[in-house]
Formats: C-alpha cells, structure tokens, sequence
C-alpha cells in the first residue's frame, strides 16, 4: 500500500513509519520539522506543516490510505488557534485529500480525554464530555471523519497513554525521571489518576492492522492494566532499586480507563501483552 503518515516527526510515527516499511508498504512520512522525520528505507519524507493552509508540493495523486496521527497539545488559549488548525482544520483537508486520491481508509488517533474522568472503564457507546478544549478539538476531528464515512471508510482509534522507548516529556518518562532522582511524586490522596497505558509496540501493531480492516470502527486503544500513579511510581522504583518518594495531596484521584474489549474482538493481540514492568524496563535500557 501507499500509505500516508501525519505527524512523523511524534512519538507513535517514529515507530509505526518504520514498521510499516518493513511490511512492505511504501510510506510518505509527513511532518512540520524535515531533521526529525525519522529515516527508513520505503519511506519518503514530506515537509507539511497543518498550520498552513492548503497541501504542499510532493502529495502523491494516488493513495491507498492515510494514518493521521499529527496532533496539538499546546497551552490554551494561548495557543487554542493552533490546536484547531492542526487537530480539526488539518483533519478536513486530510478528508478532502482522502476522497480526491482515491483512498481506501482513513485511520485516525483520538484520544481517550474525550471522556473525561469516570468511575468505571469507558466503552465506546459512553458520551464523550470530556473537559477542555483539546478533547473537544479531538471530539470534533471525530465527527468530522464519522461524516465522511460514505465516502471514506474509517479507523478511529481512542488512544489511553502509549508509552515506550524514545517518549518525551509525557507521564511514564517524566515518572522514571522523578522517581530516578529522588524528586518527590505528588499525587491526589497519595494514589493519584489511574490509566489502562499501552505500550507502543502494541499501538503500532494495531494501527498496521487497521489498514485491511473492513467497515467504520471506532475503538479504545489502551492496555489490559489499570495503574494509578501510584502503581507506575512504584514499578519504576522496583526497576531502578529506588524507593519512589509519594507525596499526598488533598482530592480525589479520578480514573481515565477504557475499556479494551471490542478491541480485543476486532484485533490480533497477544494474550499477555507487554506488562508495564517490562515496558519501563525497556524505557530504561533504550
């Protein structure tokens, strides 16, 4: 297939370009900054930046699919004008693209904050109220690629805290961080937020697959474990041989958990997936 990669110069492109590479399909990796589109063989860099208007010089005529993985979690609001433009106003003029092309599917990376915080797992037929404008800007690039399902089918996947190798500045790498140093982990009635996280490997399994799925879905993507902070802080201790320093602090610990089980359906996933012990254990030795 030819397949187009939104957001190549992120976390999950890095790995899924050169994934689906080696499975055989020629790749257009399409990111904002040329010197950190990551280099694979079969894969072709593009300079695109969603801030601007339009389509730049280099999209090929013919697609057969397109991952759009590129997203904004930027401050608000100062900086809400470009949230919009790359996580809404990009995803229409991906759509656009789509059906001039001639693509088969659109797979496209939504997140789990569309539901805000819950007492119980999210599935898929839960509303989604989340808080703030980035899940809102998220629940729009939805209805966007749902109203384009007469002409494009379509892969919405409901990312739950990837981690792995190579993260930056998100909450495993910023827990080895803490916990490695002896800075102190503050969280809510000493537990803190509980998440399902995944590790990329499994991710980019999914996404690859997504690519012969048949008809529309919409599906959670998380891990089989729910951890609080805690639990993460914790395992990154036993995995550095340092007591992790837990700070209490006043509230209630809310829970941001999908459930996975129409994902475990409708995909080929091991039966005991990358624990999250193992996965910091990579994080770490990477």
């Amino acid at each position: 297939m030819k397949v187009l990669v939104t957001g190549a110069t992120g976390f999950v492109a890095g790995k899924l370009v050169p994934h689906l590479a080696r499975a055989g399909h020629f790749v257009i990796a399409a990111g904002h900054d040329p010197s950190r589109i990551v280099a694979a063989t079969g894969a072709e860099p593009l300079h695109w930046d969603l801030l601007e208007p339009g389509l730049p010089t280099g999209v090929p005529d013919r697609l057969d699919a397109i991952v759009h993985l590129a997203q904004a979690n930027v401050p608000f609001p100062d900086r809400a004008a470009e949230m919009f433009a790359v996580n809404v106003a990009s995803t229409q003029r991906l759509l656009e693209l789509a059906r001039a092309t001639g693509v088969r599917r659109v797979v496209f990376t939504s997140s789990g904050s569309i539901y805000g915080a819950g007492d119980r797992p999210w599935t898929e037929s839960d509303r989604t109220e989340g808080a703030g404008y980035y899940a809102a800007t998220k629940v729009a690039a939805e209805r966007l690629v749902r109203g384009f399902g007469d002409i494009v089918p379509y892969s919405i996947f409901r990312l739950f805290a990837p981690y792995g190798p190579g993260q930056r500045g998100r909450l495993v790498p910023n827990l080895i961080s803490r916990v490695s140093s002896g800075a102190p982990v503050t969280v809510a009635s000493g537990l803190g937020p509980a998440y399902n996280p995944l590790h990329v490997s499994h991710v980019v399994d999914v996404l690859t697959q997504s690519l012969d799925a048949a008809g529309d879905q919409v599906l959670n993507l998380g891990g089989d474990e729910a951890l609080t902070v805690r639990d993460m802080a914790l395992t990154v201790g036993r995995v550095v041989g340092r007591e992790p320093v837990i700070q209490k602090q006043a509230g209630a610990p809310d829970r941001f958990v999908g459930d996975v089980s129409q994902l475990r359906r409708a995909y080929r996933l091991p039966d005991r997936l990358v624990s999250f012990e193992d996965g910091v254990r990579a994080m770490i030795s990477s």
